[in-house]
């Protein structure tokens, strides 16, 4: 999925204006007609600045500047507290409250006595998607629209990501087979960690939009890749 919205890269930084607009529809639609989806009316997220100069195209694109900066990203406050927990010092214990999957807030110790938040047995990451699709805001716990039909419907495992120091990135990677139809608008990434008091959550650390959304029907494959980049 993250694939084909590459193809629109040769945009960026072009000038937002009706020629470029056909030009990105064009890509669009040459991608739906070799997939099963036909659709032809899809529409990619454009994001402009105030002097129209593209910034990005489509929910996996990262925000950049002219320079290659990042300015916007959907890393959620979930991620951003654990970071700051990590650097944080001074402190034999040291807690971070973070929202689980329900949106209730939760005690982890980054470090402490006992129930160490980088030691636990059942640390992992899952992936998820939905077909909602409003845009991510720092604080999103849970995909918006859950589908109807199973494995869909649930999480699913990621294999254990590996750094590329290379590139800077490591990946979380999954997939399963699906038990009906549907529209993939949203994905998220899940860790699994053990709060204070050594009970599994899952917590939220990524929300994504996918645009334009992948259709399926059951039998076919999903597969998520999150690409994490440092």
């Amino acid at each position: 999925m993250r694939k084909e919205n590459d193809l629109l890269n040769s945009l960026i930084g072009k000038s937002f204006n009706q020629k470029n607009k056909f030009e990105a529809e064009k890509i669009l639609n040459e991608i739906h007609s070799k997939a099963q989806d036909r659709s032809i009316d899809k529409k990619t997220l454009c994001y402009v600045t105030k002097n129209n100069e593209i910034l990005g195209l489509g929910g996996s694109t990262l925000m950049k500047d002219k320079d290659g900066k990042i300015i916007s990203n959907l890393i959620l406050d979930n991620f951003g507290k654990f970071l700051a927990g990590i650097f944080k010092g001074g402190l034999i214990t040291n807690n971070v409250a973070l929202k689980n999957q329900a949106n209730v807030g939760q005690t982890f110790n980054i470090y402490g006595v006992t129930n160490l938040f980088n030691a636990q047995s059942n640390f992992r990451s899952l992936l998820r998607v939905g077909s909602g699709n409003t845009p991510p805001t720092r604080q999103d716990f849970f995909v918006e629209t859950v589908f109807g039909t199973a494995p869909e419907s649930n999480a699913f495992e990621s294999a254990i990501p590996v750094f590329n120091s290379g590139l800077g990135n490591f990946k979380n990677v999954g997939s399963i087979t699906a038990g009906g139809s549907g529209t993939i608008n949203e994905s998220i990434l899940f860790n699994v960690w053990d709060n204070s008091a050594n009970v599994n959550e899952l917590t939220t650390l990524f929300r994504d939009i996918i645009s334009p959304g992948v259709s399926f029907i059951a039998g076919q494959s999903i597969a998520l890749e999150y690409t994490v980049q440092l």
